[in-house]
């Protein structure tokens, strides 16, 4: 299959029948993220244990390449403490950007595709900046640039 029809088959697979979408009602952590110029809108609530994210819930109206990336990171992070996080999304950054496959990211290797369409990254990267936030403590986050 090439590379393009395993990105969309990945990206509609996820968007229409999204993992771990919904509200989590004793999270410890929670942030809302924001691309304001195209619209996406999501909200990442953790249950944290022990410095490790325990479980992970998203809501929100994003696109299909947002909520895609929401619902397959949701899944890797459990268990995992911030510093690793911190690496697996600095990782998923070098993918977008070279296409090149990491096999720690699992099924985010399908979000490859975006190196070829650099507008789109920063939708792809709105799960992993909210999720730093939360992470962090801080409210609201968003990757739009300041002067946007």
């Amino acid at each position: 299959m090439a590379d393009s029809a395993l990105y969309q088959q990945a990206v509609l697979d996820h968007y229409r029948r999204p993992r771990n979408r919904g509200a989590l009602a004793d999270c410890t952590h929670a942030a809302d993220g924001s691309n304001p110029l195209c619209g996406d809108a999501l909200r990442i609530e953790l249950r944290c244990l022990d410095e490790r994210v325990a479980e992970l819930r998203f809501s929100g109206e994003a696109c299909a390449i947002a909520t895609a990336t929401a619902s397959m990171l949701s899944s890797l992070v459990v268990d995992l403490a911030e510093r690793d996080i911190a690496e697996l999304g600095a990782r998923f950054e070098r993918l977008i950007e070279t296409g090149d496959d990491d096999a720690s990211l699992g099924p985010l290797n399908a979000m490859r595709e975006l190196h070829r369409y650099p507008a789109r990254r920063k939708c792809a990267m709105l799960p992993w900046a909210t999720l730093r936030a939360a992470l962090a403590g801080t409210a609201h986050t968003t990757t739009e640039p300041e002067s946007a």
